[in-house]
């Protein structure tokens, strides 16, 4: 399948200059919302799959791609409000969303707060509400926790082999499709290196205002769909790992992925009236990457 360019420009909403995409496509908007630091760039081998079905569209929140990093904004109502400024810009009375990862919270204050331009919605491994004690439980992981990162890196190369080593549950996942996806989130320094273009005190008010939201699921009341990763031990260990880390690491994965990837799955059906959920074993947190022709048939059967 051939890969659509998107028309890409920078849109004033909200008092901000965002990133937009546009990819054409003929019927009712479907509107892509990548995940933290990414942009709907992560989408591009997707989003041709639906263009003879539906309108396709993407934004880049603040501080994401090459949209405006202000000072503040970034709780969760905020970039919610964004999006919908961002339909209103676009002429879009009503669309479905599709959202990975961070674009979950999004979604759900989008279907609370504004439920007449919420179609239906698609988490892709998105759909998660964390508990006290959960850090604990993340904690636990038998692999060391890496040291800070650099702030800045001599090129995309050294900034992905370090990213992956930081966070070896995506090294598998590392390629030159990857790597470009990466670069959209980075920027030149004066001395030419590169750096995050997410600044880390912007990076502290986003992981703040995700963790100040609680979602309301039972305020949801158009159709959802959640795709829910459940990784195992092969993402995380290393070539070289023994016997004895290999066991802990799947003592520790079966941990997460029961007390609280199950938990979470089992509270969006307590509580979401109309709700589908669908279990990858085995995939990745970008899991429309490892499962592509798995996901993309699932979310267009559903919408």
């Amino acid at each position: 399948m051939t890969h659509p360019t998107p028309r890409i420009e920078q849109l004033p909403v909200n008092g901000v200059r965002l990133q937009t995409f546009d990819w054409g496509g003929e019927g009712p908007a479907v509107v892509f919302l990548a995940g933290y630091a990414n942009t709907p760039h992560v989408f591009a081998h997707m989003v041709g799959s639906f263009l003879d079905r539906f309108r396709v569209v993407g934004l880049s929140r603040r501080a994401h791609g090459t949209s405006e990093q202000p000072k503040n904004g970034y709780d969760v109502e905020i970039l919610s409000g964004d999006i919908v400024a961002f339909l209103d810009a676009r002429g879009i009375e009503r669309a479905s969303f599709v959202g990975h990862s961070f674009a979950g919270y999004e979604m759900c204050e989008l279907a609370t707060v504004h439920p007449d331009r919420v179609g239906k919605l698609v988490f892709l491994d998105a759909l998660y509400r964390y508990e006290e004690g959960d850090a604990a439980l993340f904690a636990e992981s038998p692999l060391p926790t890496p040291d800070p990162p650099p702030e800045t890196f001599e090129s995309l190369d050294a900034y992905c082999a370090d990213f992956v080593a930081r966070y070896p549950a995506y090294r598998r996942l590392r390629s030159p499709r990857w790597d470009a996806i990466w670069a959209h989130g980075l920027e030149r320094t004066d001395d030419g290196r590169l750096r995050e273009r997410i600044r880390p005190e912007t990076a502290r008010q986003l992981y703040e205002g995700r963790a100040a939201y609680r979602p309301d699921y039972a305020a949801i009341r158009c159709p959802v769909q959640s795709l829910h990763a459940f990784q195992d031990e092969s993402w995380s260990l290393p070539d070289d790992a023994d016997e004895a880390l290999r066991t802990a690491m799947k003592t520790y994965n079966d941990r997460v992925n029961a007390e609280f990837k199950m938990r979470c799955v089992q509270e969006a059906r307590d509580e979401i009236a109309d709700v589908g959920i669908v279990e990858l074993h085995g995939a990745s947190h970008y899991c429309f990457f490892d499962r592509e022709a798995e996901v993309v048939e699932a979310v267009l059967r559903f919408l």
